[in-house]
Formats: structure tokens, sequence, C-alpha cells
């Protein structure tokens, strides 16, 4: 057998290890939080690999910090790192501290357990991947060297641990006390209401129990005063109902509940004018992760903080209601499609040569509503046995199956109706191999084998003008590395070959770099373009975005509909022999003129006001320097596009639902293409983490998901990762519609005979 990657970096789903301490997506980390939160540990030491050609790097690192580490924790730090530094001295070795690392994402190993009161220490040692590696000055650096020096850091730090443990006792025992106090930040308590997807919710506190975090449901309804949503909003009071989860601050492990918790962290001011500084002077960011990562947002729920709230009777366990399954049907059987567990669920019944149709509409029967989503199983179109096969489903995951006597609904469509569409079986191809991103890779093939159990078919990139596509209906481009190597590989040949096998009906799915690739203007691929190449064409995109939303937000001016002057022939005469002159802007007869003609002098306005085409190009330019690294955004949704199915964001009239952005590719998208996902205007985007505003102005109302029919396939682009890291299950809903509905909903199969 041959594996994927050569790496020992990450784990059998290639993600990095060292980066999932907050989510604990994977048993390995899972493993180690356990013990480290049972054992309480003072000294946790990570030790790590950099490059080669490197020296030693530990403990203390430099801004920003965490907000929620103690001043003590940060102090501490500094002492073990004297000690280490002058054991270091003795032998004459290089090191250094503060230089590159910094410790504001609170997921790495040491990171998390600082927050949980240890001393979490890292070391980075250069690299010897042989017996020996020469460096530049003619040092022969070598395997013994290196463990040598990680042996004496360790022993090192066991002697100032030894030397001060009444003092770290002491310091430890403080900080739990202060942790679990009633002071003022101590009242405030986080608030989720349940949402509709309670597969989602359960994830959600999985990972709060794993990392140690208390909480109870409430047993009644109750208020809570001085609120503020996931949004920024605040409200004086609001009631919440019973089952809504409360998690208090005061409790032991406050510090790590804050940073995984709290809304809108800020990085300090000193910090800010460095990284501005940095930035203008074209040496790069200073920020080492993401910036943003509160598992309300990235899990999209509805959530708020609290200063206070009432005594409210809570009970440790939500309550459930009981599935309900009917195996007798005259018609056939509905699943609501809410709850993220209908993907394995499609699958099973896929795997049964069942026959899925899903609702494209909203609609109501035997008392009940449905979304869009929903899915249809019609006794006729389907095994003998269906009865049989949907049983175990609604028992072993938990969906709600309910059968129905008749295809009449009481509102929305019928269901024997064209609303209720036939989805097909996906067939996944998901590239693979350099340059594509190991982690990008991974996210997606654990959500689909490991989460829905999805048999897929990774291949190796490079080998894409050699493969049948028609072995597959979906193809996935994960995110790459270096948009040189990719046009390498999708050369004119392939991507003629591959816009062949989306128009006999294909799905290609492309995230990322690999997404921005496709949006290329040269490349023959996609209408969707990126923002740098077509500046001189922002009025028109702009007037696109505007018209898209008034198509979501209809609004009704009967004034302006039914307004009629009436008919008077010796007025119409006057009229025409006066000067023009130009109407009032808001009234019902300018409203309803036709538009003038552009023309004047020859010369339209359109090229009278023409841009220069350069000096936006710099703007561009200038704006991608300040490019957000992980900060969290909003993004407005349509929910009546297939995309969106089920994934509700906050209760609006549109939907919002936070999202990851990261990187410098900004894509524009405009009618015919379909834009379900549309990050919000510049000065509504951001939501969490540090995005300048040179980066609000160039991302806002850019597209974050789009959606094109190309012959009877279609295109979908993601311009950044939706399921980063495992973790973001509210956009990664997004991106397991477009995997398992797509090839039904967006595409056009041949029909069977």
């Amino acid at each position: 057998t041959r594996g994927l990657w050569a790496a020992g970096r990450g784990n059998h789903y290639l993600f990095d290890m060292n980066r999932d301490w907050v989510m604990q997506v994977h048993p390995e980390t899972r493993g180690r939080a356990a013990a480290i939160l049972k054992w309480n540990p003072h000294l946790v030491v990570d030790s790590h690999e950099m490059g080669s050609l490197d020296t030693y790097l530990f403990d203390p690192p430099r801004e920003p910090f965490n907000n929620n580490l103690s001043l003590g924790n940060l102090a501490w730090r500094r002492r073990f790192s004297a000690d280490q530094a002058k054991a270091f001295d003795q032998h004459g070795w290089s090191y250094y501290t503060r230089e590159w690392y910094e410790e504001w994402y609170p997921g790495y190993t040491n990171a998390w357990a600082n927050l949980l009161g240890a001393v979490g220490i890292l070391y980075e040692q250069a690299g010897v991947n042989a017996a020996a590696v020469k460096q530049p000055t003619g040092h022969m650096l070598t395997y013994r060297e290196a463990v040598h020096h990680h042996f004496v850091s360790s022993f090192a730090n066991l002697e100032t641990l030894r030397w001060n443990r009444r003092e770290l006792l002491r310091d430890y025992l403080e900080d739990r006390k202060w942790a679990v106090s009633a002071d003022r930040s101590g009242h405030e308590a986080l608030l989720v209401p349940p949402p509709a997807d309670q597969a989602l919710f359960s994830r959600f506190m999985d990972v709060l129990r794993r990392n140690g975090i208390e909480f109870a449901f409430a047993a009644e309804s109750f208020t809570a005063s001085d609120l503020r949503d996931v949004a920024g909003r605040l409200s004086d009071s609001r009631s919440f109902a019973d089952g809504t989860l409360i998690v208090r601050a005061a409790q032991p492990h406050r510090r790590l509940l804050r940073a995984i918790l709290e809304f809108d962290p800020h990085v300090s001011n000193t910090f800010l004018a460095e990284e501005r500084k940095e930035l203008e002077n074209h040496r790069g960011s200073r920020l080492y992760d993401i910036t943003a990562w509160n598992a309300c947002m990235a899990f999209g729920l509805e959530a708020y903080w609290a200063d206070r709230i009432a005594d409210v009777a809570v009970r440790q366990d939500l309550a459930k209601d009981p599935q309900a399954f009917d195996v007798k049907s005259d018609y056939g059987y509905l699943i609501d499609g809410a709850d993220s567990r209908i993907y394995p669920g499609i699958v099973r019944l896929f795997e049964k040569n069942c026959k899925v149709r899903v609702a494209a509409k909203p609609f109501g029967i035997l008392g009940r509503d449905y979304a869009a989503g929903a899915v249809l199983l019609r006794n006729h179109e389907n095994p003998a046995e269906l009865a049989a096969i949907l049983k175990p489903l609604a028992e072993e995951l938990g969906l709600d199956v309910r059968s129905v006597d008749t295809g009449l609904c009481d509102s929305g469509p019928d269901l024997g109706g064209q609303q209720f569409r036939l989805l097909e079986p996906p067939r996944i191809a998901i590239a693979s191999q350099w340059p594509v991103s190991t982690t990008s890779f991974g996210a997606t093939w654990h959500l689909l084998d490991a989460r829905i159990r999805l048999p897929i078919s990774p291949f190796n990139l490079q080998a894409i003008g050699r493969m049948d596509l028609r072995r597959y209906n979906v193809l996935v481009l994960p995110h790459t590395w270096g948009s040189g190597a990719l046009g390498a590989i999708l050369n004119e040949k392939v991507r003629k070959n591959l816009r062949a096998w989306i128009e006999s009906g294909g799905t290609l799915v492309a995230l990322g770099s690999a997404a921005a690739f496709v949006a290329g203007k040269d490349n023959g691929l996609s209408a969707v373009r990126l923002k740098r190449d077509i500046l001189d064409q922002l009025k028109v995109y702009e007037e696109a975005v505007q018209r898209e939303q008034q198509a979501r937000d209809i609004k009704i001016d009967l004034d302006l509909i039914w307004a009629n002057t009436p008919y008077d022939e010796a007025a119409l005469q006057t009229e025409s022999q006066s000067p023009p002159t130009e109407p009032d802007s808001q009234s019902p007869s300018r409203m309803l003129q036709p538009a003038r003609s552009p023309e004047r002098n020859g010369r339209s306005q359109e090229h009278q006001a023409k841009p220069d085409k350069d000096e936006l190009a710099r703007l561009d330019a200038w704006q991608r320097i300040f490019r957000p690294q992980g900060a969290i955004v909003a993004a407005r949704l349509d929910p009546e596009h297939w995309l969106c199915f089920g994934v509700s964001g906050s209760q609006s009239q549109t939907p919002m639902l936070p999202v990851l952005l990261s990187g410098q590719y900004a894509l524009m998208s405009r009618h015919p293409v379909r834009t379900p996902v549309r990050l919000a205007p510049a000065d509504r985007l951001r939501l969490s983490g540090l995005i300048w505003p040179e980066a609000r102005q160039r991302w806002g109302q850019t597209a974050y998901a789009t959606v094109e029919r190309v012959g009877r396939g279609q295109i979908i682009l993601f311009p950044n990762d939706p399921f980063f890291r495992g973790y973001f299950e509210g956009s990664g809903r997004l991106l397991l519609n477009a995997l398992i509905l797509g090839p039904g909903l967006g595409a056009s199969q041949p029909v069977p005979w």
C-alpha cells in the first residue's frame, strides 16, 4: 500500500495536532487533554523542532499575549526562561526568546496548558533529519547535540520547578480561588438557546466538556440583562426558554473558558502599532496564527454574554424529545433536514439504493412545518423494505422520521410536485499530493470519511491529466500552495478536459487558492473573477450586488405602483413645449420614468467617469498588504438557495453566518452566477479578530460561496476553507451541501434507461 504524504507532523487525517487543543477534533488530542485535566500538572513542556539552519527558541513569547493569561503565569515563564538561559550559557550554546513566537491563539499545546494554570513552555530546536546538518557557518549540528539541548532544557526547567514548588503551589491555589469567586466578571454567563440542529449542539457541548468547562441547562424560562450577542448587538434584557445552555464564568477553568468563548478579544494597542509598522514597511505580519476562534461563532450558534442572569433552576442534561417512527405508511416518509445527522442518513440510504428527494421550498403537512432541505422518500420509488431500512436510521442516528399517508400538503408544494428534487449519489474524487495543502485536504477527507462515512477517492493532483473523470460526478480541489505550480499542472489541455467534464454534469468544488485559480480571467473555467482582475468594472459589480440584495429583501411601495395622474391631452401638449426640468428624485413620476440614455455629446457617462485603472491597481495592491489572518466576519445567507439548506445563521430576515476569512483572494460575482453566501458590507463585516480598515474595504460584499451553472454541471467556489481545521461547523455545512446535495440539486444527470 502507499500512503498519501510521507510526513510525521500530522495524524492519519493529516491535521496539525499542535493546533487542535481548543477544538479537540481528534482522539490523539482528546486523550492528552483528558490526562492533563485529570492530573492538573504545574509544568507542561512542549518540545518541537524547527528549521535546520536555526538555533534554539524557548519561552517567554512576545506580544500579542492572550488576554486571559495571568500576570503570574507570564512572570513565572520569565523565571523559567532565565534559568534555562543560564544552563545554555554554561555550554556556550546559542538560543533566543520573544522573536517570532507569540501566544495569542490558545490552541497550541503549551498555550492551552497555560490557561489551565500550569506553566506551559515551548522548545524549538533546529531540526536534524539525518545524522547531521551542516549549517552556513560550517558548524555540523548532530542529532546527539539536538537531543542534548532538549535534555539540558528539561532538567533546567525541572530544577526551577523544584526550587520554587511552594510559591508555584501558592500561586496556583490563589488563581483557582479567583476563578471561582463571584467578582464582577464572575457574575457573567454565556447563554446559548438550543438550535434546530441538535447534532451540532451536541458537538458544541462536547467541545466544552473536553476543555473541562462546566455548564448546565435552564429547567425553566428566565430573564437575563445587559446582553451582547455574537454580532456585537447590545440589549438591556430578553427572555430565554427552557433548555437554554448556561455557562457561568465563575468556575475552576475560568481563564480557558473566557479564551474559548469570549466574542471579541482585542490585541494590545502596543502590538497594533508594531503590526501596522511591519505591514506598512512591507516586512510582513508579526502574527503567527489566526486571530479569532470563538466556538459559538465557529459553530454558527446564536449566543449571548449576559452581565447578570436571574436565579434559575437548572438541570445537567438537555431533555430530548423521543424520535418518532411509524412503520405504516401509505405514501412515504419525511425526515427533517434541520439536523446535520441528515447527511450520514442520506449516505446510508444511498447504500441501500434508495431514491432520496429534497424539498426545494418550505411546506407544511399534517400540522407540521418543514423547512427547505427536508428529505422525502416515496414508497413507490423505493425498495419494498423501505420501512425496515429507515427504522435503524431513526434509532441509531437519532433522525426524526415521520410517515405520511398523503401527498397533499397543508401549505407549500405537494409531495408529488417538482419542488421535491431527486438527489444523485455523489461519487467524489479529492485532489491530494503536492501542491495540495495537507491540512485543507485532511479537513475535507475527515469530514466525509470519519463524520458521515462516505467513501471517497483521493488522487494525485499531478496525475489529473491521465485520469478518467467520468468515474466521478464531484471533484474537489483543496487549497494549494503556489499558483504557479497549480497552473503548470492544470494546463490548457487539462482545463479543456475539466470543463468538458463539468459541462457533461460534473460538480467542481474548489477551495482557497484553488478557487482563485479557477476564477482566474485567463483560465477559461469560471465567470467568477478575482477582484484584482476587474478593478475597472467595480461599479458594474456593485450594481449587481445591490440588485441581488433587492431581490432577496423585497419591499413594495404601493403608492408608486398604483400612482395615477388623470389623462389630460392639453396638459401633455403644454409639457412638451416647455423646457425639460429635472423632476424630484423621490416623486412617483420620477421613479416610474425609464432611465435616460447615457449618451451625451457622443460619449457615455461611464466613459467620462472611467476610473484610473493604474490607480485602482495600486490601491488594491496596498489593501492586499493588510489581508486578514483568520478573522471571523459576517456573511449574509440566501436561505432559499440549496447550498444554505440547514444553515440557520442568526435569526433575521437575511440570516447571518460567522465565517473565517484569511488570505489575499477576494472573489467578485454577478448574475448569472449565484452567490448564496456573500460577505457583509465593510462597516458591518468584522465580528472577531484583527481586520484592518483596508481589508474591510477590499473584502466587504465580496463572495464567500458561489454556484455557477456550466452546461449540465456546475462550479462551486469558496475563497477560504469552509471546514477550517475540522472546527468551523457552521460554514462546514455549506461544504456538505455542496458535496452531498450538489450533484442532484445543482447539476443535471442523465435520465436512466
